[in-house]
């Protein structure tokens, strides 16, 4: 029946035992066992080796390929990204040169994990990563116990949580590679990709146009270079003269770099406009509406709420609110509260990798150089509450510029904390600085600096001041973009054309957003390519305080006039309860603009319109003391588990106002969950009938015909019981449970047909390849129903 090659083995039980035993130990009863170790372990006895050199130029590739999950989220040249980019294409080189090597499994563990160690001294390590290893572990024990106290991640040291990230990124390594190597396939790992940018895209504002680009052609080559390995394993081996895999690796590259450079030659002989930003937006917003969204009765179809946070994404996106209380605060006077400022605009977000800190003891000055004068500023003290206990680095939030701050915490044995800070006076910043310990904060005071000039003070400053800002100021404070279009200048010199000093250029610039921009949350992403100023004086001319203060900040460099970009919180709610006390939510989180003044230093200025500052404005701080519009600002964290369960709630309200649609829903559900468990049984037959429809003129191979009929053993398995050790397939099909049924005579041909095929010739005839699927068909519908 079946066609022989010339290796042909004999047929008797007796003589092929052995050799089953061998290459089936493990397949009885179950679909992997006899789909993965009988099947690889026969097709490696016929595998021609692969050279070194090859396995370690597509575990290459697949290094470029995997740095894409990594590069987007450190190229927004915030401080500590390149570190972090070297270490991680470090780490993953590492793991993947390991990879190579053959080793036992738990050898490989210890490997992998010596490599994560060293990539997480050489993150946190600074310049002496040896001496941060051998305290380290101290650092690690201090973590546990806190974890085992409260059950929070985030309570955690940044070091720890960075080690976890590097072992879970050594075991996703480890499996793409097993996944190319063995199975052959970049294909799932290629799609995760793909998918994970254009998250990072629609999630986090990031642009990956060009990632999606370079990912799509890395997994190009990939696959094409492991198609060779297929083709030498295959149901088909070419014979080549010489070694085919420098050839094929040349082919490889310049086909790929020739569709590259095919795709951009239309470019070189035409005017293309710029795309538009891959994005899952509009797709989410037809969806919702589909789903009866309406803004009026639903939240705005966005993907962030707002929010504080650090990170410095691209501006834009749409926001829905966010209540969350942040912290409580006693002040004497209302302010805004100061967190981290920004000076270098890049046309799409806000960013300053040249600030640097220098330790400050909490027990001292933070400041004694003299710069305040008593004219233009005033010292208060304000005493702030977190809502949760605040762990470094994070920024202390102030109402002003701050000059000492004190801790009143204590720790477990009762004594107050000893906390590092870290400041910056160009910025008026105060960070607590990040630690491997559970030091944390609850409660701090501040003695700050607030501006106290009154516009007249201000203009007359501007008037009798002629001299120029520094030269440092200067140099970072009228950065602008190159690519900034003319036309914004152009606005710029048109709105403070007619004003006499520093303070009405300011003041012109406000009066001119509030007339020509409208406050919205429900706003979009600029398209790529578009600078967000330029999109939102001259497109949408709508936007939150961000889209505002942007503006503002642009339109004064452009002119001559030093600004900078500050966000915060706003001054919150009065508490009715407590006389003095603002609770400052999530929904407070604000940004606005700070303008250099010679002989005054940085005053605040309000750019949102519908929104007031007291400070630097010359309007009454006492207006601040009720409910502002303020807890409706949008602008920093994304929330985008937030908004989705918001989503669900608001839907699963509506279905429980239409009994009749949940009825509906619950129905759909069991159906779909018994179609589910049918699909499962009728999987294994309709697997071979579409093998049974193929319409190629080259049949299957060996792999995938043993792959589809495999399932009929394990259901003989469930029918009759499992295979026991040391019996052969041949043996227990001639069992006497087996032997006695309906079947008897199907499963006993069955059974020398597999031994046939499995050891038989790499490509069976079609005849006897259909009527081996027959019968495993028949087999498998009539198990079935038992």
């Amino acid at each position: 029946m079946w066609e022989h090659n010339g290796n042909d083995r004999p047929n008797s039980t007796a003589v092929d035992r052995e050799s089953v035993e061998a290459n089936m130990g493990s397949a009885h009863s179950i679909y992997q066992a006899v789909n993965q170790t009988m099947v690889t372990d026969v097709k490696d006895e016929g595998h021609v080796a692969v050279p070194v050199l090859y396995k370690i130029f597509i575990s290459a590739i697949l290094l470029i390929l995997s740095l894409e999950w990594i590069y987007p989220v450190t190229s927004s040249n915030q401080q500590g990204s390149e570190r972090f980019l070297s270490v991680m294409a470090g780490l993953t080189g590492a793991l993947l040169l390991a990879g190579l090597i053959r080793t036992g499994w738990v050898t490989g563990v210890l490997i992998r994990l010596v490599i994560a160690l060293a990539a997480l001294c050489l993150m946190y390590g600074g310049s002496d990563p040896a001496r941060w290893a051998v305290a380290y572990p101290g650092i690690l024990s201090a973590d546990m116990d806190t974890f085992m106290n409260n059950w929070r991640f985030h309570s955690i040291s940044t070091e720890t949580r960075g080690l976890f990230m590097m072992c879970g990124w050594s075991m996703l390594m480890a499996s793409v590679q097993s996944l190319v190597l063995h199975r052959r396939s970049v294909m799932l790992f290629g799609s995760a990709t793909v998918l994970y940018l254009l998250l990072l895209e629609s999630f986090a504002g990031l642009d990956v146009y060009a990632s999606v680009i370079r990912s799509v052609l890395w997994i190009t080559l990939i696959q094409a270079l492991l198609q060779l390995l297929r083709l030498n394993g295959g149901v088909t081996t070419p014979s080549y003269r010489g070694s085919p895999y420098g050839r094929w690796s040349v082919v490889t590259i310049v086909a790929s770099a020739g569709m590259v450079l095919c795709s951009a030659l239309p470019g070189q002989f035409a005017s293309i406009p710029q795309p538009e930003r891959i994005s899952l937006e509009q797709m989410g917003e037809r969806l919702a509406r589909w789903a009866g969204y309406t803004q009026n009765n639903s939240i705005p179809a966005a993907t962030a709420v707002t929010g504080y946070s650090t990170a410095d994404a691209p501006m834009g996106a749409p926001l829905v609110q966010g209540n969350s209380i942040f912290f409580t605060a006693k002040s004497p006077e209302v302010t805004y509260w100061r967190g981290e400022t920004r000076s270098y605009y890049n046309g799409s977000t806000w960013s300053d990798p040249g600030q640097s800190f220098e330790m400050a003891s909490p027990a001292g000055l933070l400041r004694t150089d003299g710069w305040e004068n008593p004219t233009y500023w005033s010292r208060i003290r304000q005493t702030v509450t977190m809502q949760r206990e605040w762990k470094g680095p994070n920024p202390l939030f102030t109402g002003g510029i701050p000059v000492n701050v004190s801790f009143q915490d204590k720790n477990k044995d009762n004594q107050e904390n000893l906390l590092s800070l870290l400041s910056n006076r160009d910025s008026a910043t105060l960070w607590l600085a990040g630690s491997g310990n559970d030091k944390t904060v609850k409660h701090y005071t501040a003695d700050i600096m607030v501006p106290v000039a009154s516009p007249e003070q201000l203009r007359q400053l501007g008037e009798t001041d002629k001299g120029k800002d520094p030269a440092s100021i200067r140099r970072t404070y009228l950065q602008l973009p190159a690519t900034l279009p003319v036309r914004v200048k152009s606005l710029a010199k048109e709105i403070m054309q007619g004003s006499d000093t520093r303070y009405d250029a300011v003041q012109a610039v406000k009066t001119y957003l509030a007339a020509h921009a409208e406050y919205t949350l429900d706003t979009r992403m600029p398209p790529r390519g578009t600078d967000f100023v330029d999109d939102f004086l001259f497109i949408t001319r709508q936007g939150y305080c961000n889209h505002f203060s942007t503006a503002m900040i642009v339109l004064l460099r452009a002119e001559g006039i030093p600004a900078r970009w500050v966000k915060g919180f706003g001054p919150g709610v009065a508490d009715p309860e407590i006389p003095g006390q603002y609770i400052i939510s999530q929904g407070d989180a604000h940004s606005w603009v700070e303008v250099y003044f010679p002989g005054a230093g940085w005053m605040p200025f309000e750019a949102t319109p519908g929104f007031t500052m007291g400070q630097g404005a010359g309007e009454d701080a006492a207006a601040l003391a009720g409910p502002q519009a303020v807890a409706e600002t949008p602008p920093y964290m994304g929330g985008g588990v937030a908004y989705a369960g918001a989503w669900l709630l608001a839907r699963a309200r509506a279905f429980a106002a239409e009994p009749w649609l949940a009825a509906a829903l619950v129905a759909a559900a069991l159906l779909g969950a018994a179609a589910t468990v049918r699909m499962r049984r009728l999987r294994p037959a309709l697997r071979i009938r579409l093998l049974l429809a193929w319409p190629r003129s080259s049949f299957p191979d060996r792999e995938r015909l043993l792959g589809a009929a495999a399932p009929v053993w394990a259901a003989l398995a469930r029918r009759y019981g499992p295979r026991p050790p040391g019996m052969t397939l041949r043996e227990y099909a001639a069992s006497p449970a087996l032997a006695a049924g309906v079947d008897g005579a199907d499963i006993a041909r069955f059974a020398a047909d597999w031994e046939r095929l499995l050891y038989g010739p790499d490509r069976p005839l079609r005849a006897d390849s259909l009527d081996f699927l027959r019968r495993a068909l028949r087999l498998a519908q009539r198990l079935q129903t038992l």
